[in-house]
């Protein structure tokens, strides 16, 4: 049996104006640098999770953002992530190119890409890579992209294929009945051929009872899960696994005017977990990145997949979850995390 390619996706982006809070920048939001604490828990903390294990991570790099947090941000942003070695692509939230838009009294953008015709997505997805390049992203590497929120549309494979992005990362069943607008009839669990000749590599799901649908991301799932989830793709013949975290989510945002935050020991633990668990069963799982897949995609390299269905998940570990994510709540609200 063939091994299973697995994506470890961070989106990695800054923050607008949300209810009270101010927007978030580059240090708080991406890097996650806190003034008590020794060490980033941002972008380079997972990197290191990562690195511990000889791996490599997609980062979907919000661009947009950039006409309001700076594009010098994003180039120390981009820069430390390519000289590590990690993939850098395309993740847009429209809205942070004002990311002030409260305080300047404006109608707030619309945050989903699929809500703008095709030829502004694809004004907005040209943009942006072309951004990424200009802060030192390889040019012509940028060749996969995510929609924030996971709210893209069909028309968005469309506006993929004209500024000629290859591969798309944003189909999520977890996210129907919200942001995400894609359907298709011939969707599989791993990699499909979407329309415009774009290839789609989806958010990887489990079917929960009742028939919703969970999504692999490191803060919506436990360990055990997510590793039931690997055996479970790898025993059904699902050729890859799509997982999701963000660069904020290893820690506890405690105060933005004091700049104060502490880790999240169960995200932390949950992707250290991942990372080890892969590493120690190479035999059976290849950690690949979405630019590497999309390079052999447009070279002809790859072939089409046989369609999958989702895996299903477990109600114990479900009840499981609940304990996990409930200690995670509480350990935000007190004054100090577990050591990690």
């Amino acid at each position: 049996m063939s091994r299973v390619r697995v994506y470890i996706t961070i989106d990695t982006e800054c923050a607008e104006e949300r209810g009270t809070a101010p927007p978030l920048g580059w240090d708080l939001r991406v890097w996650g640098r806190f003034a008590n604490q020794r060490r980033a828990l941002g972008i380079e903390l997972i990197m290191d999770e990562l690195e511990r294990y000889n791996l490599r991570g997609t980062f979907f790099t919000e661009a947009l953002g950039s006409a309001y947090f700076g594009e010098a941000g994003l180039a120390e942003v981009c820069g430390a992530m390519v000289a590590r070695g990690h993939d850098v692509q395309l993740h847009t939230h429209p809205r942070q190119s004002v990311a002030n838009w409260r305080t300047l009294g404006v109608q707030a953008a619309s945050d989903d890409i699929g809500s703008y015709d095709v030829a502004e997505q694809t004004a907005l997805l040209r943009n942006g890579v072309a951004i990424l390049e200009r802060c030192g992203v390889p040019a012509g590497s940028v060749l996969a992209f995510r929609a924030g929120n996971f709210g893209a549309a069909n028309t968005t494979w469309e506006a993929l294929s004209r500024a000629g992005l290859v591969l798309d990362s944003s189909f999520n069943p977890g996210y129907f009945d919200k942001n995400c607008k894609q359907r298709f009839d011939a969707a599989s669990a791993g990699l499909f051929r979407a329309e415009h000749g774009v290839w789609e590599l989806p958010i990887t799901t489990f079917v929960e009872r009742g028939g919703a649908h969970r999504h692999a991301q490191i803060t919506a799932i436990s360990r055990a899960e997510t590793r039931a989830l690997l055996e479970a793709a790898h025993a059904s013949g699902l050729t890859e696994v799509t997982i999701v975290t963000h660069s904020f989510e290893l820690y506890h945002l405690d105060s933005v005017a004091e700049r104060t935050g502490r880790p999240s020991s169960v995200n932390v633990r949950r992707l250290r977990a991942l990372a080890k668990f892969l590493a120690e069963n190479r035999d059976r799982f290849e950690v690949d990145t979405c630019g590497a897949l999309a390079q052999r995609l447009r070279d002809g390299v790859e072939a089409p997949r046989p369609r999958i269905e989702h895996v299903r998940g477990d109600p114990r570990r479900r009840v499981l979850r609940f304990a996990s994510q409930a200690f995670k709540r509480l350990e935000q609200r007190l004054p100090w995390s577990l050591p990690v």
